[in-house]
Parts: structure tokens; sequence; C-alpha cells
């Protein structure tokens, strides 16, 4: 059951569980633990603190990716929250 403020249209039966996007969210917790791991574990350089935040924008880029465009120019309807709406509302 859908718990938003709007009226959505997607029934349990329509949100199946996307494995590729359960991957890269579990893919994105790992390497931001990481990257927390390492900067409270001892002082880093610069260069160093640029390349941590390069890996963490590019896990985070995928995701919204493929969030928005993720099957075949669709957005994923596994998301936790619909991007889009699958049609437009009546007034």
């Amino acid at each position: 059951m859908c718990t938003v403020s709007y009226a959505c249209t997607f029934t349990p039966a329509q949100v199946a569980m996307c494995t590729e996007l359960d991957n890269l969210k579990r893919d994105a917790g790992s390497v931001l633990r990481e990257l927390k791991r390492i900067r409270r574990s001892r002082d880093v350089s610069f260069y160093e603190d640029a390349e941590l935040n390069r890996r963490k924008r590019e896990i985070i880029n995928a995701v919204v990716k493929h969030l928005l465009v993720g099957h075949d120019g669709k957005p994923c309807p596994a998301g936790d929250r619909p991007i889009v709406r699958p049609a437009p509302l009546r007034r």
C-alpha cells in the first residue's frame, strides 16, 4: 500500500523490486561507509580528499541515473517514491 500524500496509482503488484537498483544502493552505502571510515581514521591530503569525493559523486550519480532513466529510458518503478507520475492529473 502506498503511503504518499497524493493519490498514488501504484499497487504493490506493479512495484517490483529492481535488482539493479538494490545493487546500486548497496554499493553506494558501502562506498559512503568506507569514505567516512577513511576520513575519520586519518588526516587526508587535499588531492586524496578530491579523489574520495569523486568516488562518492560517481556512485550517487549512478543511483540517480538509474532512477531517472534506468529502464530503457523510463524511470525505475522500484524507487522509494515515483519520480514522475504515470499519467497526468486531471483537474
